[in-house]
């Protein structure tokens, strides 16, 4: 049977992936949108949407959480890898040009580098991820994920899906008004916090998608969806009513996105805007970076170099996908077979294997 489409969902994940960007690029943007940041929640409840779309019926057949993880770590490590090779060259740059305020040295840089190679958190230093701050939300990614194939069976009871959802809820909120922030997860500090917060969102992503075509709920035009996150970014609305969003409104706002679908160049529209989300989300700091190096801020040519910016970035990644992460992808699942003897046995039993959440065969990732 073929895997139903939810393109609208891709191209919701593009506009996150366009707001997160520009919540980065304050010299541009940060004005303009004082709430971009709860895009990065509503990465987190796509992805537990997509994952269980693609794989819950292959959990329940037998899938191993080790193979599981194995796609995850596919799907996501290629760009990644990318990513962090870049935030080494900045470091090397700044370290060799005796840039003072870059906080690095050749001892730091040799601390972490081992570390960010694994996917892990540098405990060396009060972000998670220095190589590229980002990808904290790759990591809490990856987390949720493993805690969701290792609870699926126990998920799978309501009961339990819901009690789980309400003590991360309860966790989130508390961390957030005693934080005064919703920004949780990027540092050390908040680590638990960041870990209810990432749960709540996959979690209830899992759960909207296990009843969403029993729910009765009004078909709203794609477009208008695409636009919803764009016009609650613009919002100051500070951290009570970011917190409401994330519990709330953004779920609702996957709800809506799953039962509609576009059609024409709108259904074009969201599926470039799915293809480039992921490598937009993690390549963008670098090159932003290079930006202001050279002189080109806000000040001088306005918040308009900034949109063209993410456009031209955007077309960028498009092309980034298809040289170079799906071969690499290609070439890594190949590798890793040879890692795990039941994955191999598993992979000709059921045709080709996807190598990671996909939604009518665009990949999704997350989401910072």
């Amino acid at each position: 049977m073929r895997r139903k489409n939810y393109r609208t969902l891709d191209g919701i994940r593009g506009v996150a992936a366009f707001c997160i960007a520009a919540h980065h690029m304050p010299d541009y943007f940060r004005p303009w949108i004082p709430s971009a940041q709860i895009a990065v929640d509503l990465f987190f409840g796509l992805s537990g949407f997509v994952l269980a779309h693609v794989y819950d019926d292959r959990v329940r057949d037998g899938m191993t959480a080790r193979s599981f993880m194995r796609l995850r770590f596919v799907r996501l490590y290629p760009l990644y890898i990318l990513s962090i090779g870049l935030g080494v060259v900045y470091a090397l740059l700044a370290i060799l040009l005796h840039v003072d305020d870059s906080g690095w040295s050749w001892a730091g840089l040799l601390l972490t580098v081992p570390f960010a190679l694994l996917m892990l958190p540098t405990p060396f230093t009060a972000g998670l991820f220095p190589l590229n701050p980002v990808m904290w939300s790759v990591f809490f990614e990856l987390v949720a994920n493993a805690t969701w194939v290792v609870l699926w069976h126990r998920l799978r009871r309501t009961r339990f899906a819901i009690g789980t959802l309400v003590a991360c809820g309860v966790l989130l909120s508390v961390a957030a008004v005693a934080f005064k922030s919703t920004a949780l997860g990027i540092v050390w500090l908040t680590i638990p916090g960041g870990f209810a917060r990432v749960m709540y969102a996959f979690l209830l992503g899992a759960l909207i998608y296990r009843y969403h075509e029993r729910l009765r709920v009004p078909r709203v035009r794609p477009v208008v969806l695409l636009l919803a996150l764009p016009v609650l970014a613009l919002i100051p609305m500070g951290y009570v009513g970011q917190l409401i969003c994330a519990l709330v409104v953004l779920p609702v706002l996957v709800l809506l996105g799953a039962r509609s679908e576009p059609s024409g160049v709108t259904g074009l529209l969201c599926d470039k805007l799915g293809r480039a989300s992921y490598a937009l989300y993690v390549m963008h700091i670098w090159l932003y970076s290079v930006l202001i190096y050279v002189g080109l801020r806000a000040p001088e040519v306005g918040p308009g170099l900034g949109l063209l910016f993410i456009t031209l970035l955007a077309l960028g990644c498009l092309v980034l996908t298809e040289v170079f992460e799906k071969p690499a992808r290609r070439w890594l699942g190949e590798r890793t077979l040879r890692w795990l003897p039941e994955a191999a046995a598993e992979a000709p039993a059921r045709g080709p294997v996807p190598t990671g959440g996909r939604t009518g065969g665009r990949t999704i990732g997350p989401r910072g």
